[in-house]
């Protein structure tokens, strides 16, 4: 699996309430540096609300914009 085949997965949440098992659902088998263990959290910077990643240095992000719904409105990969 991977970063885009994640990336496309976590685009079919788009317009579903934020669910945290749903997003490491997404994740199915990738994994970086040999590491599966999937962080989410909320996220501290300006322009996204919550992130998703692998446990382990240089991992890909994954930023997503809640609405005051918790409605996932976007999802992207930095």
């Amino acid at each position: 699996m991977t970063k885009e085949m994640v990336l496309e997965n976590l685009k079919g949440l788009i317009g579903a309430k934020f669910d945290t098992d749903k997003v490491i659902c997404a994740f199915e088998d990738f994994e970086e540096n040999d590491e599966t263990n999937i962080i989410v959290e909320e996220s501290s910077n300006v322009g996204y609300q919550m992130i998703a990643f692998i446990d382990t240095a240089n991992s890909t992000e994954f930023c997503f914009s809640i609405d005051k719904e918790n409605t996932i409105q976007d999802v992207w990969m930095r």
